[in-house]
């Protein structure tokens, strides 16, 4: 015997009621699973990078500020947010950084000199992290070596002293004389009138004076408060005047810290010419700020035009 179908029926009321209150099985999920796609998406927003590239310092030795593009020699003036001891890099590049930004702000806090500029933007090789040890730090002088170490280190690690025998990426100082002058580290330069034989052009309407003395041969010119000069041994017939074309070309768009003194760029070859140390001086007032390091000159000019 079949059984009897049994019918309930529900008021048009009823039915109308229930279908504004949403209670499809199928439309609910649809919903909830948007409210997740949309809380993930809002996470990893936050969770990103949002640094930005610090405009170099204006000056006179050079045109344009700076900018984020990495090339051979260049320095990226990127300096990231994140955690010390993570890296970050741009695609299509070997850039890559280490909590530079960290190491920079900790530096300045650590600093006793009142409104110190350092430096804050470095090349690093894939994989390396920026290391800084300060040597001295009073009212009146003020040094920090940076060195790329293999992992991230804190500030003042012990083994960055200058006891660990460790060759730094770079050496920053800055110090406060009675007498600067008295230091000789700026020369008496006069380029006003150059013999037309020991004339170079280096393009950019900047004309440079080569020299020849005791076995060396100087090529010396000026940008506005800046004279840089390149030395090389004689006898290894280095090519002063193409390395001094691409510093200059470099500075149409990298700005060194305008002196309100004096600056100078010293570019020394020894003896091979396969390295290179650079000092970058310049004065204000009582202070003189010197960078010493063994990067190639275009290199060396990238730090200091991040100097802020």
């Amino acid at each position: 015997m079949r059984k009897q179908k049994r019918w309930v029926i529900i008021p048009v009321t009823t039915a109308v009621l229930l279908a504004l209150a949403g209670c499809g099985g199928q439309d609910t999920n649809t919903s909830a699973a948007e409210q997740t796609s949309s809380t993930t998406a809002g996470e990893q927003v936050g969770s990103g990078n949002n640094s930005t590239a610090p405009a170099a310092s204006q000056g006179d030795a050079g045109g344009a500020t700076s900018n984020n593009s990495t090339s051979s020699g260049d320095v990226s003036t990127t300096s990231d947010t994140e955690t010390l001891g993570t890296k970050t890099g741009s695609t299509g590049t070997t850039q890559y950084e280490a909590g530079i930004s960290d190491v920079v702000k900790e530096v300045r806090s650590q600093a006793k000199m009142k409104n110190v500029v350092v430096p804050t933007a470095f090349n690093l090789e894939k994989g390396k992290h920026l290391g800084a040890y300060i040597e001295t730090n009073t009212a009146a002088d003020f040094q920090v070596n940076f060195y790329a170490t293999d992992k991230a280190l804190p500030v003042n690690d012990s083994s960055l002293s200058s006891s660990s025998g460790l060759t730094p990426l770079a050496s920053y100082e800055v110090k406060t004389y009675k007498d600067p002058d008295s230091t000789g580290i700026f020369p008496e330069t006069d380029l006003n009138n150059i013999p037309q034989e020991m004339t170079v052009d280096l393009g950019h309407g900047i004309k440079g004076m080569v020299e020849g003395a005791a076995g060396s041969q100087y090529l010396t010119w000026m940008e506005g408060r800046w004279t840089l000069q390149i030395r090389s041994v004689s006898e290894d017939n280095m090519n002063n005047p193409g390395i001094a074309k691409k510093m200059v070309e470099y500075l149409e768009t990298h700005t060194l810290p305008a002196p309100k003194d004096k600056g100078f760029v010293s570019v020394n070859y020894p003896s091979g010419g396969k390295s290179v140390n650079v000092v970058i001086s310049w004065q204000n007032g009582q202070q003189i700020h010197q960078l010493k390091t063994s990067l190639v000159p275009n290199e060396a000019l990238g730090i200091v035009a991040s100097v802020k």
